[in-house]
């Protein structure tokens, strides 16, 4: 009779045994795929932080006479690990047919002009950012902006600007460009200001342009600020060399990875204990089918010492006792399938509910869980099933049926 169908025969003549090791590999299995669930949600959620934790390089001159040029930021922006940049930039400017805010009589030129300043993204960097500036109206400027400026509420109401209004800046060689106020802000110190103070140290008078308006209105200029951003922080080191590579020495470069670090621990921390879960669970599991499969053999010794008299191959013998166990495993695999998606939900609730930083996974059965719980689940029974066969396999079965007689 071949070995599969022994197998098929001795499952359904030792119905209760079948069930209580389906159970017991129902359990383990369930743990084991309840964690592969958890680990690879914890996974695609770091990757997902990488991409978006504002991991950076910031780049800002030590001498605003040499200034970071446009090639050295292409340079930067060309970088492998860069994924974007935000340029900085500060000049001043004169309002064409505007006047800035001020409440000294001074003629010097300083109380004419206004402070320029340029971003790529206002949300990532500057006053906005760190929350120390407040936008009253409108949107701030970012990548997709063209020719937009944010400006003081204070140097709204004074020329009666609003929201899609358009005006002119110039410089002292004559340049000038034309850009549209897309939103206002509130910095919070404007009432503490020196009466004193001339036009363009008041905050007031700051005004936030895109890097488009910036290079049309003060071309060759540069910047003296950079933030180069990456979605590789394991990285951050190699890129900063690569950068003071290309900067030399004008520059002072620091690396900001603090966000990253903060999302990043909660994170560590549950990796951690579900890993050590998953691991229990292996040794656990393989320990119990083991004992389980040991005690059942120990009723078979005699019927596995007499087909090997008859010539049954020892390696026909072990086929079979893996088939008994895989079979029953199958079938327990299919059962945590179905309790896995059904508790996929509740696992994910736990998670975020016991995370004090509102770190959200996702977790969801999927093809992948299956996949490793199969490996994983089946390392459990080929082991238990090496365990209890091989008292058997290796002893001479003349020995065997001699002491089970005796």
């Amino acid at each position: 009779m071949p070995f599969y169908r022994r197998s098929f025969l001795y499952l359904i003549r030792k119905r209760a045994k079948s069930v209580l090791l389906l159970l017991i590999f129902l359990l383990v299995n369930s743990m084991i795929l309840g964690t592969n669930m958890i680990l690879r949600a914890a996974e695609n959620t770091e990757t997902a932080m990488e991409e978006k934790a504002g991991v950076q390089v910031v780049c800002e001159v030590l001498d605003t006479a040499h200034p970071i040029t446009e090639e050295e930021a292409e340079a930067i922006q060309n970088t492998a690990e860069v994924t974007r940049v935000n340029r900085m930039g500060q000049q001043t400017a004169r309002l064409t047919d505007l006047a800035p805010v001020t409440a000294s009589d001074s003629t010097e030129l300083e109380n004419q002009q206004v402070i320029l300043m340029s971003y790529d993204d206002m949300e990532t960097d500057g006053p906005f950012a760190d929350q120390s500036y407040r936008l009253t109206e409108g949107e701030l400027i970012g990548p997709d902006t063209r020719y937009g400026a944010v400006i003081n509420a204070g140097l709204a109401d004074a020329n009666g600007l609003e929201l899609g209004d358009t005006f002119s800046l110039e410089t002292e060689k004559g340049g000038s460009v034309a850009v549209t106020v897309i939103g206002k802000y509130f910095a919070g110190n404007e009432s503490r200001q020196e009466d004193a103070a001339l036009a363009v140290y008041r905050v007031e008078n700051q005004i936030y342009v895109d890097n488009a308006a910036y290079q049309e209105l003060f071309g060759g200029s540069g910047f003296y600020k950079i933030a180069a951003y990456t979605g590789q922080p394991g990285q951050l080191s190699a890129l900063a060399e690569k950068i003071r590579g290309i900067l030399k020495e004008k520059a002072d470069i620091t690396t900001s990875d603090a966000l990253y670090q903060q999302m990043k621990a909660p994170l560590t921390q549950i990796t951690r204990a579900v890993a050590l879960m998953r691991l229990l669970a292996f040794v656990t599991g393989t320990a119990l089918v083991s004992l389980l499969l040991c005690m059942w053999m120990r009723s078979r010794q005699k019927e596995m010492a007499i087909f090997i008299s008859l010539g049954e191959p020892r390696y026909v013998l072990f086929l079979q006792a893996l088939m008994e166990a895989a079979a029953v495993f199958f079938l327990a695999l299919l059962g945590a399938g179905v309790l896995g998606r059904l508790a996929a939900g509740r696992l994910q609730g736990l998670l975020t509910a016991a995370s004090e930083t509102g770190l959200s996974l996702q977790v969801s059965l999927e093809p992948v869980d299956l996949a490793l719980l199969l490996c994983i689940g089946g390392g459990v029974a080929v082991i238990a099933v090496l365990v209890s066969l091989l008292p058997v396999l290796l002893e001479n079965p003349k020995d065997l049926l001699s002491r089970m007689e005796g």
